[in-house]
């Protein structure tokens, strides 16, 4: 059965949240090298150690894939059942607006901007999806962008 998922275009996606903690910071240090960032000892309360601290810029990409994870489920909104198909992550971009700060609650929305077919061995669909990041549900705007994911038939 072929599905015709441009009929998904301007789909808005659900909100999500995410919050910038400590925990994934580090955890995200301990496999990136990042100039100037180091994983916090843990001696610190949260609060104390979140305060002011800039997540590393390498880590806003990590934040946008799983917030965008928490805005979709895969067959109600991209007709795929993951269980019996293959799906990848594509081209991913980010405008960064200003940094993120460790502790910070961010909110994600994001819409279906484009879906095209293409063909290689297999044909398969690619789902653009653009988003913005701001702080809280109408704050100020930290990074927005579009990520692709393809989707095998």
């Amino acid at each position: 059965m072929t599905v015709d998922r441009t009929a998904l275009i301007g789909r808005p996606l659900r909100a999500a949240n995410y919050t910038v903690s400590e925990v994934d910071v580090n955890d995200f240090l301990s496999v990136v090298v990042e100039p100037d960032s180091a994983p916090t000892d843990g001696s610190e309360s949260g609060a104390e150690a979140a305060s002011g601290r800039l997540a590393p810029p390498s880590f806003a990409p990590f934040v946008a894939v799983l917030g965008l994870l928490k805005t979709f489920d895969w067959q109600e909104d991209f007709l795929f059942d993951y269980r019996t198909g293959t799906a990848m992550f594509g081209e991913q971009s980010i405008e960064f607006h200003r940094p993120l700060l460790v502790g910070e609650s961010v909110a994600i929305s994001a819409v279906i901007s484009d879906v095209y077919e293409k063909q290689g061995k297999q044909t398969f669909d690619v789902v653009e999806v653009t988003f913005d990041i701001k702080t809280g549900e109408q704050g100020e705007l930290l990074m927005s962008g579009q990520q692709s994911y393809i989707l095998f038939k």
